[in-house]
């Protein structure tokens, strides 16, 4: 390295585990947002009512599939279900109340 020059930063373990953290919830609140647009795709429901939708769906989800997908016992069998998983993993909020703050 030429002389004078610093190195770059490093990022410490912490940093990166924040940085991983902050992806994963990127990813549900993109998922979240992808699985809004599926259930109403031309955009007439009321954001209360697609919040209710979701909250519908994840909560159905979350006591059906998505033990099964955790143990590994199987795969999501669609795009919606893979959206709901990303949205779990990012332990995004699963009421209609919370979740109405998150979509569009």
């Amino acid at each position: 390295m030429a002389q004078g020059l610093a190195s770059p930063p490093r990022l410490s373990a912490l940093a990166l585990d924040r940085l991983e953290d902050l992806r994963i919830q990127v990813a549900g609140l993109e998922a979240l947002g992808e699985l809004a647009a599926v259930l109403d795709p031309a955009g007439h429901a009321s954001r209360w009512a697609t919040a209710g939708r979701l909250a519908e769906l994840l909560a159905r989800f979350e006591t059906t599939s998505w033990p099964r997908i955790l143990r590994g016992g199987r795969m999501p069998r669609n795009p919606a279900e893979a959206a709901m998983v990303r949205i779990l993993e990012a332990n995004l909020p699963r009421s209609q109340r919370r979740i109405i703050d998150l979509i569009d």
